[in-house]
Formats: C-alpha cells, sequence, structure tokens
C-alpha cells in the first residue's frame, strides 16, 4: 500500500528536475495548492488560521498563518527544499550507518521543506524533530503528519521557544534547520535560534542555510524591486542604480554567544551628491546550502530594508548598529 505523503511525489520530482526561475514557481505553485488542500480537508477549526503572533526575547514568531502565507514566497520555497533535499544526501556520506537526525526550527503549521520530501527516502534514513511555540501550529503540523501516515519519520515534537531548546543527549544531531527570518533580519529571531541550535551540531553537522551575508548599499529604497506574496517574482522590474556597498557580518553555525547578538559597523562616508541614492538600505543574500541561495529580491527573506534616509543626518559620517535585544533592528548612528 502507497503512503499517503506520497501525494507530493510526483511534485518533489518537477522541483528537483527544475531548473528556470519560472519552472520553479510554478512547481512552488503547485505545492502551495496541495497545501491548502490538504489542510483544509485535515485541520478541525482550521487551527492554521490563527493570526496572533508571539513575542520572545529575540524576536517575534510568525502566526500559524502567516508561517503558512511563506509558502506563497516561491523561490524561498523551492530552494529551501532543494537545499535540504542536498544536505541530507550529504549526510548520508557524513554519517554512515545511522538515521539522520534533523531538527526544523519554527515548522509551522505544515513543515513544508520537510514533509514534501519524506517521499524520496524511507523512515530508516531519517528521523524529524519538529520545533514551534505557537500550539496551532503543532496541532495542524500533527494532524497533517498523522493523516498522510508520516509518523515514522517524526520524533515527538516540542511544543516551547527554539531559543531555548535542548536536543536530547542521547540521540545525535546531523542537520539542523531554521528558516525564522525577514529581511535585513530584522523582527524574527534567526540569529537567536541559530546560537542555540548550531552548537549542538557536531563539527560536520549541517545548518540550513550555510550562510546569511548582510551588506549595505546607498540606494533609492522606494526604486528597489520588492518582492511580497502578490507578485510576479520575475516581474519586480530592473535592479537599480546603487553606491557604497560594504559587507558588515555573515550569520553561518559558528556565529556563537549565549547571548544577544550585537553589531558595529566602521564608520561609513555620506557620499556626495546622494540625489540618486539618497536611503540607507541592509540586503542579505541567504546561501540555503551549496549552490541553492537567495539574492537581492528573490525572496521576502532578501529584500531590501530601509534604515534611514540620507537627508535625516546631520554628519557626514555615521555607523550602522544591529541588535538581536529583544526585537532585532537596525539604527544608525552618527559619527
Amino acid at each position: 500500500m502507497t503512503a499517503k505523503y506520497n501525494v507530493f511525489k510526483n511534485l518533489i520530482g518537477l522541483l528537483l528536475e527544475s531548473k528556470s526561475e519560472a519552472e520553479e514557481i510554478a512547481v512552488a505553485n503547485s505545492l502551495t495548492r496541495t497545501y491548502h488542500n490538504l489542510l483544509e480537508d485535515i485541520v478541525a477549526n482550521k487551527q492554521y488560521a490563527n493570526t496572533q503572533p508571539t513575542h520572545i526575547d529575540g524576536g517575534i514568531a510568525l502566526s500559524s498563518q502567516h508561517a503558512l502565507d511563506c509558502l506563497k514566497d516561491p523561490l524561498r520555497t523551492v530552494r529551501f527544499i532543494k537545499g535540504t533535499y542536498f544536505a541530507i544526501l550529504d549526510a548520508f556520506n557524513r554519517f554512515p550507518n545511522t538515521p539522520i537526525e534533523l531538527v526544523y526550527a519554527g515548522c509551522g503549521p505544515g513543515a513544508p521543506i520537510v514533509i514534501p520530501l519524506l517521499s524520496a527516502f524511507e523512515s530508516s534514513q531519517l528521523k524529524i524533530t519538529l520545533l514551534d511555540i505557537n500550539e496551532s501550529s503543532m496541532e495542524s503540523v500533527t494532524a497533517l503528519i498523522k493523516a498522510l501516515e508520516a509518523e515514522s519519520f517524526f520524533r515527538k515534537p516540542y511544543l516551547g521557544d527554539a531559543i531555548q531548546y535542548k536536543h536530547p543527549s542521547d540521540i545525535p544531531l546531523h542537520i539542523v534547520l531554521s528558516e525564522t527570518m525577514d529581511k535585513g533580519l530584522t523582527k524574527e529571531p534567526q540569529v537567536r535560534i541559530t546560537q542555540n541550535l548550531a552548537p549542538q551540531l557536531p563539527p560536520n553537522g549541517i545548518f540550513i542555510p550555510e550562510a546569511i551575508h548582510i551588506f549595505t548599499e546607498h540606494s533609492f529604497y522606494s526604486k528597489e524591486p520588492y518582492f511580497d506574496i502578490y507578485k510576479n517574482v520575475l516581474e519586480l522590474g530592473p535592479k537599480i542604480k546603487t553606491q557604497g556597498k560594504q559587507p558588515l557580518f555573515s550569520i553561518t553555525k559558528n556565529v556563537g554567544g549565549e547571548i544577544a547578538f550585537d553589531f558595529l559597523s566602521d564608520v561609513i562616508e555620506v557620499p556626495e551628491g546622494f540625489s540618486e541614492t539618497p536611503d540607507i538600505c541592509v540586503f542579505a543574500d541567504v546561501i540555503i546550502y551549496k549552490d541553492q541561495k537567495l539574492l537581492k529580491a528573490q525572496s521576502l527573506i532578501s529584500n531590501p530594508f530601509c534604515v534611514a534616509s540620507l537627508y535625516n543626518l546631520k554628519s557626514a559620517r555615521y555607523s550602522l548598529h544591529y541588535t538581536t535585544q529583544d526585537i532585532p533592528g537596525w539604527e544608525y548612528i552618527e559619527q
């Protein structure tokens, strides 16, 4: 008898074979429709429609509905699934003769990065621990797993703050997956979750995304290509002129630290004649796994974030400050 989670088998085949952005988007749209139909049929009282976010020290955890809406971020969805698939294959070689243990932090009501992949593996090969702070998300995803007859892939889920989660010492941990971020690493707790979970990996363990490279440019924010879930990512318009690109920092599994992450940039000079690039913007290049990545404006998480207008500065020099204390955010400090 074919397991019900194989409903995704054909879609995953198309997804892994997709080459162009148009192909990726077409598969993502089909995946979104499949998910919504399943949840409507399976989840009683539509718990996944809860819109109440959760404020923790380190960011805002999305509500169940807003987490589900991330499926409408097509290149993000497809490339995180691809990256996770290739990471699992690599983990088989790095950790032979043992099931691969994967922790998915902030799984939302559908765990959409891992559940579609189940059709590509056997439960003897892969064990998954789901983490989410929203009870409505955990109830929904648990109902979905049961209805898809996929229980053998999953360990007991963790309802709570992923910043506080400690993986059982008697169960090895090979892969951590967390896509709990917004543009410019603002609002959501990606950095604090990485700080907690990455040190629990062995030296050759895999954290997804592998790296988040944060940089700044002077730009014209209102003219920047900007993706939202109501737009076609292929029709956002051309790149615009920017100046003064500078790397700021990168978040990887080696970020370390048990307290709020804090960063202060070097001094940045206000350019002369900045009328065509009047805004201080922060961007993220998200390296999901190997060649799977999201660059400027390809996703909600790689959109520009505007810190301030240069017209508001009284000085010709400033620094950029980022902190994950309370809610992650940016500010400029005049020098």
